[in-house]
């Protein structure tokens, strides 16, 4: 696994949400089933800006490793302060559906709808998922969090939660990792998809 501490080289990043549930309809159109299936997950398309030839060469290497072995960095918050959380861990072993309990955050510590967290399983994976509601902690440090989407995974107890920097983690889409060298030592058209695998 390759990580990256820092999502501000990129320039751009265009998320998706990968919605693994369907809307089931008879066969006259009728009104539809919302069916919701875990595994709902997300992707980012990453694309670097111009750098020197020096600069980029470190990351190429990185690229086409983690093409092979998966990826993990920051997911970019877009300017957005998710405060100081504190130590957030999973209060209770596994939980599912859209509710998670949190324990370890720091006591007043407000978790905004739009928000973004990641949870950590105990092979060290990241999960990315959406807060869906304003939250507060209590005195004791726990909260209760609204997801937008289910947990894939039972996490155990005291899996870490990283709030105030999630991260997002996958393989590198695609069969092939490209750039584009150009005049004056520049490297351009460095981008990639990285897609959640779990």
């Amino acid at each position: 696994m390759i990580v990256w501490s820092d999502s501000s080289i990129a320039a751009t990043v265009t998320p998706a949400f990968i919605d693994n549930g369907a809307t089931v309809r008879g066969a006259t159109n009728a009104a539809g089933q919302r069916i919701d299936r875990l595994g709902s997950h997300y992707r980012a398309a990453i694309t670097l800006g111009v750098g020197s030839g020096l600069l980029r060469a470190a990351l190429i290497s990185d690229l086409i490793r983690a093409k092979q072995e998966g990826l993990r960095l920051p997911y970019p918050l877009n300017g957005v302060d998710q405060g100081s959380p504190g130590a957030p861990v999973m209060n209770g072993a596994n939980q599912a559906g859209r509710i998670i309990q949190l324990r370890g955050l720091t006591p007043g510590y407000v978790c905004n709808k739009g928000y973004w967290l990641s949870i950590q399983n105990a092979a060290g994976q990241h999960y990315l998922h959406n807060v869906h509601g304003p939250n507060v902690a209590g005195g004791d440090g726990t909260m209760a969090i609204t997801l937008t989407e289910h947990l894939r995974e039972p996490f155990a107890d005291g899996a870490a939660v990283h709030l105030a920097q999630p991260m997002i983690e996958g393989e590198i889409s695609g069969n092939e990792q490209s750039w584009q060298i150009v005049r004056g030592a520049r490297v351009v058209g460095i981008g990639f998809t990285i897609e959640e695998m779990g």
